[in-house]
């Protein structure tokens, strides 16, 4: 459970005003929250008050809120943890599990791997969704950042929100990519015809940025791709593959008949081949520069060559 204190160097301003210009990217109703709660001590005084004055120099203490307890049900899952301390743990979500509970799935998802695997997360994403900062897609794989406290989940999330933690995600698309390098941009929404699928549009929508690189084709049929989102917009990656006219082989929402038709030596595959390789990070408790990987997955594999540089 995270804990911090600092020295107010202000008089006579109501704390939950003062706890709102310390306690960033979190909302005025999660700090009364915490004050009523008794989770605030000043000068060693617990203080339920919102509009209790502070005074200059008063010390205080603030303890995030607990996890309350749900129906959810721990599962016991050989998961890879990349890295952990006492802030953060970094994972390798393997593909075909969803990140957290949802209709109709509440015992088979990363969360209930997550509380039977690691004793403290997060309690900000509320009480079905402990230490999920982020997301990846139910059939993506891949690395994925999970915050052990209050304090590193709002820095996390402000450090996504501004675009300060880079992406590298791998990605095998249909047919022969036609150029080395570039990006694909555009403006991203739901697709009103289908409300599953996403759609780009030139005009309408949230701007997004998708930076890439050809890392080799593959026997004429596939092209392997490093794949840099600069924006996080849900499905930004496979949406944008898919307008390019080569959508990530085996996905099974952004198809295209015409790919899957000529391609027909690829319907072994059976997820899309989307895989979260890299994340490159400050951490939010030492401010240290991370660089941490994610191993490719066996199913991948197939793609690889022992002389690719990624």
């Amino acid at each position: 459970m995270g804990i911090v204190s600092f020295v107010c160097p202000y008089g006579n301003i109501r704390l939950d005003l003062y706890l709102k210009t310390r306690l960033l990217n979190n909302t005025r109703a999660y700090i009364q929250k915490l004050i009523l709660s008794g989770n605030v001590t000043v000068n060693g005084l617990i203080i339920k008050k919102p509009a209790y004055k502070l005074k200059e120099g008063s010390i205080l203490t603030i303890k995030e809120l607990e996890i309350k307890k749900t129906g959810l049900v721990p599962v016991d899952y050989n998961l890879e943890i990349i890295y952990e301390d006492d802030c953060i743990a970094v994972i390798n979500k393997p593909a075909g599990i969803t990140v957290h509970p949802g209709k109709g799935n509440y015992d088979n998802t990363l969360v209930n791997i997550l509380i039977g695997k690691i004793s403290n997360l997060s309690g900000i994403g509320g009480v079905e969704r402990p230490g999920i900062v982020h997301r990846l897609d139910k059939d993506t794989s891949g690395i994925m950042l999970i915050a052990k406290n209050d304090f590193s989940h709002n820095a996390l999330i402000s450090s996504f929100k501004n675009r300060e933690i880079k992406k590298t995600y791998l990605a095998i698309c249909y047919g022969l990519f036609p150029q080395k390098d570039g990006c694909i941009e555009g403006f991203i929404k739901r697709d009103v015809k289908n409300r599953i699928r996403m759609q780009i549009t030139k005009e309408t929508g949230k701007y997004c940025l998708t930076r890439f690189e050809t890392i080799r084709q593959i026997k004429g049929t596939a092209t392997l791709l490093k794949v840099m989102p600069h924006t996080g917009r849900t499905h930004q990656i496979r949406v944008s593959l898919f307008e390019t006219g080569h959508p990530i082989v085996g996905d099974k929402v952004y198809k295209r008949k015409d790919a899957s038709d000529r391609y027909k030596s690829l319907n072994f595959v059976k997820r899309q081949m989307l895989h979260a390789y890299m994340l490159e990070f400050f951490h939010p408790k030492t401010g240290e520069k991370m660089a941490l990987k994610a191993e490719v997955p066996g199913d991948m594999l197939w793609a690889f060559d022992s002389g690719d540089k990624i």
